[in-house]
Formats: structure tokens, sequence, C-alpha cells
């Protein structure tokens, strides 16, 4: 497969687009060119000698939220990714491909998704933690034309039971350990945003 194509072909369908009303326009590109990245990387850990399903992951990555938008977005998309890449993969290297996109959302639904399924399925939920969820926390608010305080009631109730939940959804304990400290990072960001929303400053004993 030739890479450096099939990252164009994914910016031609995805690059411009919003896949929800409240995201910057291309966040399904770039979330997809991220996702390859901690794929691959979860790899190297997992399964350090064994590299023989990098390509049918990062392109997998690039296309899972295809059909981001309609629901369910992951069979949807196994369809879209199957016409639009039939051209520019092999019928095995497909249908990986389509494997990855049909099944990247169903996680825990079964037991014996082969690796390279299962690994993608980590890297997507680990793109949406650490920076990359403030950030989408304050496309939200702004989007809703909230005041920041909204946010910072939403880390305090709302994220806590939400993270757990998320957790519980990752295939490996590697991709545990990356989520905590991820979640351990946006928690401290908004117990810091929680005292300087309300313009109290932060560790003033420290500063003194």
């Amino acid at each position: 497969m030739d890479l450096k194509k099939l990252n164009e072909l994914a910016y031609k369908h995805l690059g411009d687009r919003k896949a929800h009303y409240e995201r910057e326009k291309g966040f399904i590109y770039y979330h997809g060119q991220r996702v390859a990245k901690i794929a691959i990387s979860l790899r190297e850990i997992l399964l350090p000698h064994n590299d023989s399903k990098d390509q049918v992951m990062i392109v997998g990555s690039y296309f899972h939220d295809i059909a981001k938008g309609i629901e369910p977005h992951g069979q949807y998309g196994a369809v879209l990714a199957k016409e639009i890449l039939k051209d520019y993969c092999e019928p095995a290297e497909l249908e990986d491909i389509t494997e990855i996109i049909r099944y990247h959302q169903l996680r825990k639904k079964e037991n014996n998704y082969p690796d390279y399924i299962k690994i993608v399925q980590d890297a997507d939920i680990l793109d949406h933690v650490g920076i990359i969820e403030v950030w989408m926390n304050f496309q939200y608010y702004s989007y809703m034309d909230a005041p920041i305080i909204e946010s910072v009631d939403y880390y305090k109730n709302e994220f806590p039971n939400h993270a757990k939940k998320i957790k519980d959804m990752l295939n490996y304990d590697v991709s545990q350990r990356i989520y905590d400290e991820k979640i351990s990072f946006v928690q401290s960001f908004s117990d810091r945003m929680s005292i300087e929303a309300l313009g109290g400053i932060y560790n003033i004993e420290e500063v003194k």
C-alpha cells in the first residue's frame, strides 16, 4: 500500500468535514492521524517483533470514522471505506481494514478480536483523553456559548464516572496505564481550572 496516497485520500474525504457541530472542521482527519500513531506505539510495546499488520492498522485508523454521524458509523464506515479503498489495497488488506472500521467501537463485545483490531480500539480511546479531551471540552462549551464555570462543573460532577466507564473498555494493561496518566493530567488541569475560573490563585501559599 502507498501510505502517502492513502493519507492524501483520507484528507480528501475527511479534511474538510465536521463530524460534530461543536468540533472544528477536519477533526476526524486529524483524529485518525493520531490514532494511527498511537496504534503503532501500542503495537511496538505489545508485539515488538510483529509489524505485519502495521499498514492495515494505519489505514484503518485513518478511515475508522469515515461514516461518523451516521450510526452505527462503524458498520456504515466499513461499507463506505471498502468502496473508497478498493483501487488502493489488495483484497486481503482491504478485508483487514474494513474489519478494523466495522469493529472499532464494539469494544468488549467479543473476546476473540485479533490484536490489530483491539489495538486500534484502544488507540481510538486513548486519543480522546489528555490534551485532546481538554480541547474537545473547550470546543463544546465554546460552541454552546457556555461560561467556563459549566466546564468546571462537568469535570467535578460528571467526568470522574465517565472516565472510569471508558477505562473499562480498554483491552490491554498498558493501554490502561497510559489512560491513567492522561486522566491524571486532566484531573490536575481541572483542579487548577476550578480555582482560577473563580479568580483564585493556584498554589498561592507557595508564591507568598
